[in-house]
């Protein structure tokens, strides 16, 4: 994660030198507004997680709503760098095949990148690629311990977007992604740690800018 964060920091301490320049900026398709470009936005959602593989998450448990947060930056008008972090929990549906775990908590921190393509006006499409650290907390029945487990992600993302005005946006996204975990199960190695994933989510987009260029 501290390797996220300093990639994250060169990017935004370039782009915002490249804000304060004094050379001419042109208009782009990009912008709401030609005279305001696009410089950050916050993204608030929920989404509903499904397991698409024959795996222990796809078969082994019932995955809850979740809800996401993220950050990102316009490093030139069709690209952005971001940061996310995602939460939701899971119940286990099959307690002979996992062992006696009540719930499994999802904790994901990762950093993203995507290409912002605005189709008109109000309408945008944006595709994006992540990577991010998992962290799961397992809850064991009728005990106060937990124990840990960690992983990574690797994902995909497609999101159209709605903008009311140049500030409020929503959109849906679809995230379809591979998570690689790190169980020592040799006789359920690939199943436990496995998975193919996909993410249905909507939420609410926040638009800032840059005044004049």
């Amino acid at each position: 994660m501290k390797k996220l964060l300093f990639i994250f920091g060169i990017f935004s301490y370039t782009f915002l030198l490249a804000q304060q320049s004094d050379v001419e900026v042109v208009a782009h398709r990009n912008w709401y507004q030609p005279e305001d470009p696009e410089t950050i936005y916050f993204e608030l959602s929920t989404f509903y997680p499904l397991g698409m593989s024959d795996s222990s998450f796809g078969n082994d448990y019932q995955l809850d709503q979740g809800i996401q947060f993220g950050v990102h930056v316009f490093i030139v008008p069709e690209f952005t760098i971001g940061l996310y972090g995602k939460w939701h929990g899971s119940e286990v549906t099959n307690i002979e095949k996992i062992g006696n775990i009540s719930e499994t908590r999802f904790n994901e921190y990762g950093l993203e990148l995507g290409y912002y393509y605005a189709i008109d006006r109000q309408m945008n499409v944006q595709l994006t690629g992540a990577i991010g650290s998992v962290n799961l907390r397992n809850l064991v029945d009728f005990s106060s311990n937990s124990f840990w487990e960690n992983g990574i992600s690797y994902k995909l993302g497609v999101a159209f977007g709605y903008r009311f005005n140049q500030t409020l946006a929503i959109f849906a996204k679809v995230s379809p992604y591979f998570l690689k975990l790190d169980i020592k199960n040799e006789a359920y190695d690939d199943y436990l740690n496995d998975h193919i994933l996909m993410d249905f989510g909507v939420g609410l987009r926040i638009h800032l800018h840059n005044p004049n260029g």
